[in-house]
């Protein structure tokens, strides 16, 4: 996290605890706030997968950072956003959080909310019509269209044709699957990538509560 930062600055055994770990933070170089900040990811991502595609189309991830930030911290967390995900779109007010969206390819939400002291970070991405789409066109058009080019080139034609345009779509098929399975990885670490970019801002500008906030007046 600390390397991909822009800003300047579960196993076995017992484990850690957070003090513990920014002592060895220290001695190895590493910038506490990112000790606190990976603290936030303890819970694994969500991800929902399809063997018939070869690999996952939808994904959830999610961290909680001490601190309520303000809205005049907008233009960083959606300068964050942009960063990662190169599209400018803008951060909308939907029931008293802060939300970026973009649909190319299938939604994905980008939601920021504080409250209770707090400031929660959460990235979404269903990305099962560019996968739909890949197969359709790869499979169905290319194994059709290709076998049939293919049976002309050889002077097959009718029903003998078929055996060929059905080789052709499995190729396709494999191809297809293949295709998916890299550019699901490269869904899923452009999201990773995101979510630590968000929370980095995030914890850089939130604003912790007073000690005496919500006590008796």
């Amino acid at each position: 996290m600390q390397e991909r930062s822009e800003v300047v600055t579960h196993g076995g055994g017992r484990g850690l605890t957070l003090e513990e770990l920014w002592q060895v933070a220290e001695e190895a170089g590493i910038d506490p706030r990112f000790v606190e900040l990976a603290a936030t990811h303890a819970d694994a991502p969500e991800r929902l997968e399809s063997k018939l595609a070869g690999g996952a189309y939808s994904w959830h991830h999610s961290a909680s950072v001490e601190g309520e930030v303000e809205d005049r911290d907008r233009d960083r967390i959606l300068g964050a956003i942009r960063l990662v995900m190169g599209h400018h779109g803008r951060l909308e007010d939907l029931y008293g959080r802060m939300e970026w969206r973009n649909d190319a390819g299938g939604p994905l939400v980008v939601g920021v909310l504080s409250r209770d002291g707090k400031t929660e970070i959460d990235v979404s991405a269903v990305k099962s019509r560019e996968a739909t789409a890949l197969f359709i066109i790869g499979v169905s058009f290319g194994g059709i269209f290709g076998g049939a080019f293919v049976s002309g080139l050889l002077g097959i034609s009718g029903a003998m044709a078929l055996p060929l345009i059905g080789s052709a779509g499995v190729v396709l098929y494999g191809a297809a699957r293949l295709a998916w399975k890299l550019r699901s990885r490269w869904w899923e670490r452009r999201i990773a990538r995101l979510v630590e970019r968000v929370s980095s801002v995030v914890q850089e500008v939130a604003v912790l509560p007073s000690p005496g906030a919500g006590g008796e007046s």
